[in-house]
C-alpha cells in the first residue's frame, strides 16, 4: 500500500490545453494592435506584462473552476453516502486534496498560459523588423495544439488545426480593433 505524499508529478490535460489556449489569445487580443500599427513594435515589457497577466488570469481562473467542481462532487458524495452534515467531506483528507490538487492544476495552467504568451511575444520583440511574425508563430502554435486535441481525442486533427487557426485570426482582428495594449 503506498501512502499519499500530497505532491502530484502527473500532467493533465485540461489545464495545461486551456492555459495554452489562454496564453495564445490573450497575446493575441491583447498585443495584436501594437503588433500590428508598426509603431515602434512590441517592446520586451510589453510582453513580459501580457504573460503574466495571462499567467495571473489562468491561475485564478482555473483554481476557481477546478476547486468548486471538485468541492461539489465531494458535496454529491457526501449526499449519495447519507451524511448529515454539509460538506462533511471537505473537512477531512479529501477536502485537502481538492484544495492540492486545484492548486496542481492552476499552476500547471498559468505556467502554460505564461510560456505561450511570452513566447510569440518576447519573438515580437526580439525581431522587431518581422512585425507579423509574432501574429504568425501565435496561429501557429493554436495549429499545432488543433493537431495535438484532434490527435488525442481520437478526431480529425485537420479540422481542430483549422478551427483553432480560424479562431486566432479572428482574435488577431478583434484585438487590433479593440486596441488594448
Amino acid at each position: 500500500m503506498s501512502r499519499h505524499t500530497g505532491l502530484r508529478l502527473g500532467v493533465s490535460v485540461l489545464p495545461v490545453v486551456l492555459g495554452s489556449v489562454d496564453g495564445i489569445t490573450n497575446a493575441l487580443g491583447l498585443a495584436a494592435h501594437s503588433i500590428l500599427a508598426g509603431s515602434g513594435g512590441l517592446g520586451l515589457g510589453l510582453a513580459l506584462r501580457v504573460a503574466l497577466f495571462a499567467l495571473v488570469t489562468a491561475a485564478f481562473s482555473i483554481f476557481v473552476a477546478r476547486y468548486v467542481e471538485l468541492r461539489a462532487g465531494l458535496i454529491r458524495a457526501g449526499r449519495h453516502l447519507n451524511l448529515l452534515e454539509r460538506g462533511a467531506l471537505a473537512t477531512t483528507s479529501l477536502g485537502r486534496a481538492v484544495r492540492r490538487d486545484a492548486i496542481a492544476d492552476a499552476s500547471q495552467a498559468s505556467l502554460a498560459s505564461f510560456c505561450c504568451a511570452l513566447f510569440p511575444l518576447g519573438i515580437a520583440a526580439a525581431l522587431p523588423t518581422f512585425r507579423w511574425l509574432p501574429l504568425i508563430l501565435a496561429v501557429g502554435m493554436l495549429t499545432l495544439l488543433g493537431i495535438v486535441i484532434g490527435r488525442r481525442l481520437g478526431a480529425n486533427p485537420a479540422l481542430w488545426a483549422v478551427a483553432l487557426a480560424v479562431a486566432g485570426v479572428v482574435l488577431i482582428a478583434v484585438g487590433a480593433e479593440l486596441n488594448i495594449a
